[in-house]
């Protein structure tokens, strides 16, 4: 033996001990074999029954069970048991190793009656009382849910301010997700650009399925940095090949910046960047886009995004592209297969589908001071398409303060579509549409009608009002001063002009308050944290109010066990990488000059 390695007993009494336990082995083997004639003279069922209750407690493990109902077992059991006990009486440290198994198996799974005394549910001081399931970890989600809305009654409000008075207002800090990248600069706007060129050109060898994405984005350099280069890191990562920004905003400085990145493509609808073909086409399909009768806001967005749609299916059909998906700035695509990638999943699209549609989840802050939404955000609400019936009926007990969906914004999520398909045309920023074909037909298609098939997998990640200055931000880039006046003066009617979601006229109606309405309502609406109110009703009295939400950790654990959120930390883990990467790139930079 080596010096230094422990020996738990002389060799002499390891053998002795060894001994003694296969000789117990084999008293065990022999009374099971004989039982018929021990059991002709053994004692009653009381006697026995009286006797083990007068013995130490003792547990052999989850194999040996006891039936105290019955004699024979009892009284197996009561033998096996004194003879371990005169094991242990000369050799203590068996005793004490099956006695720390015995409360290691008592962490978990079912209560076991320990002759005489029955042993508790164990208690996690973090998520209360345990399963009492044969699997360990199971618990009875349902039941632990209504308990917690039966807790949330007992605070009931008739009151929405106070309710939302209420909330604890959670941060960053509290939760120990600090930003890698605080997105606070520009100066690193040259570095991030050469990074994100050089990602570019790596990947460009590898895309066997080339694919495009359009947007429209109105940002300044500031913007660029916090909003577009992230979005355009993560994308390229995915397998994007090419990017067409329509731009639309005023700013020398951010066009400068995106015209040095080598697959994006600026397609601009303002002097003086916008020549006199691109201005004319502009002025054209406005014209043609009558829809919306010229009203501002969401409106004239969706007239701009339409052109983008138009102009960037044009263009990829020039650039040879085989895809194309219209995507925000505050979206990123999430590859739900193993490749991790978009261009691997559109590769793999049956031949006769010309479009395929991701359904969309969307990110769900739990804190209010969160300054990277990429990095900061990673937990979703679910779409109703990947949810069970049983979960779809929880939607409408969660949805936050004076919320009116689950989802706040959009469900109808977004299609990529094949650049070459016949007649395809945009249907508004969502869908595609396209004409008849052969080249469409199947089984369950026999007529070649253009064909959507909707990702069972794939899935857009949506981070709307991520920040408190969204909802301010928003509010002032949307709509003319006229209908700042009218929001102040209560008129929503003339709101509803400019937004067409309802969340968004909510937060114009906040944002016209005042700071302090701004900050109550994005914490009200967007951060799920200790004492967020919902909706309720009592069942008892059927008055309604606002109940807060307690043990809002361990409710995102159940929630997200039932499939109504979900936890996705991929996007973070990339551009946290990135990010290093890039602080290694300036870091050698600056040693160099």
């Amino acid at each position: 033996m080596k010096r230094g390695s422990p020996r738990l007993l002389p060799s002499g009494d390891r053998r002795r001990t060894i001994a003694l336990f296969f000789a117990v082995q084999l008293v065990v083997g022999i009374v099971l074999l004989t039982s018929r004639s021990l059991f002709a003279d053994s004692p009653s069922s009381s006697q026995v029954l009286a006797q083990s209750r007068e013995a130490a407690p003792f547990s052999l493990g989850p194999n040996c069970t006891v039936d105290l109902a019955h004699a024979d077992a009892a009284f197996i059991k009561g033998r096996v048991e004194a003879m371990v006990r005169s094991l242990a009486d000369t050799n203590p440290w068996m005793g004490t190793m099956m006695e720390s198994a015995e409360e290691g198996q008592l962490t978990r799974g079912e209560v076991r009656a320990i002759v005489g005394r029955e042993v508790p549910l164990p208690v996690d001081a973090r998520y209360g009382v345990q399963s009492s399931e044969s699997v360990p970890g199971v618990q009875d989600v349902h039941a632990e849910l209504a308990a917690l809305m039966a807790a949330s009654l007992a605070g009931m409000t008739p009151v929405e301010g106070t309710a939302v008075r209420r909330q604890h207002r959670t941060t960053t800090a509290e939760m120990g997700v600090a930003a890698r990248d605080a997105l606070n600069d520009t100066s690193s706007v040259p570095a991030r650009i050469a990074f994100l060129n050089a990602l570019a050109e790596e990947a460009a060898p590898y895309a066997t399925t080339r694919v495009a994405v359009v947007t429209t984005s109105g940002v300044d350099l500031r913007g660029v940095r916090r909003e577009v280069l992230p979005w355009l890191q993560y994308h390229t990562e995915m397998g994007v090949s090419r990017f067409y920004i329509v731009y639309n905003g005023h700013d020398a400085a951010a066009v400068q910046a995106l015209e040095t990145i080598r697959h994006v493509r600026l397609i601009h609808v303002h002097e003086p960047w916008a020549k006199g073909v691109d201005s004319a086409l502009v002025e054209l399909y406005s014209g043609l886009s009558r829809q919306w009768k010229g009203r501002p806001g969401n409106y004239a967005l969706m007239v701009t995004q339409g052109f983008g749609e138009h102009e960037g299916l044009r263009r990829a059909k020039e650039d040879g592209m085989q895809w194309l998906l219209h995507l925000d700035p505050d979206e990123l695509v999430q590859p739900g297969d193993a490749s991790g990638s978009l261009a691997e999943v559109l590769g793999r699209v049956p031949p006769h589908v010309a479009s395929l549609r991701f359904m969309n989840f969307e990110g769900q802050s739990e804190a209010g001071d969160v300054v990277n939404r990429y990095e900061q955000v990673t937990l979703f609400r679910v779409h109703k398409h990947f949810i069970t019936p049983e979960a779809h009926w929880y939607r409408s007990r969660f949805k936050l303060g004076a919320s009116t969906s689950f989802l706040l914004l959009y469900a109808n999520g977004k299609a990529a579509v094949r650049v070459d398909a016949p007649g395809v045309r945009h249907l508004g920023p969502h869908f595609w549409t396209g004409d008849p074909s052969p080249r469409w037909q199947s089984a369950d298609n026999p007529g070649g009608e253009f064909t959507n098939l909707v990702s069972d997998d794939s899935v857009i990640l949506h981070y709307p009002y991520s920040y408190v200055s969204d909802v301010v931000d928003k509010a002032h880039r949307s709509c003319p001063d006229s209908y700042l006046e009218a929001a102040r003066a209560g008129d929503r009617a003339k709101v509803r002009e400019c937004f067409v979601i309802e969340a968004d006229q909510d937060a114009y109606m906040a944002a016209a308050a005042g700071p302090t309405a701004v900050t109550d309502f994005f914490y009200s609406r967007f951060v799920l944290s200790e004492g967020v109110s919902v909706r309720c009703t009592d069942p008892e009295t059927k008055l309604k109010g606002w109940c807060e939400l307690k043990d809002v950790e361990r409710l995102k654990h159940l929630l997200q066990k039932i499939g109504l959120f979900r936890r996705i930390s991929g996007p973070s883990i990339l551009l946290r990488q990135h990010e290093r990467a890039i602080q290694a790139l300036m870091h050698a930079g600056s040693a160099l000059r």
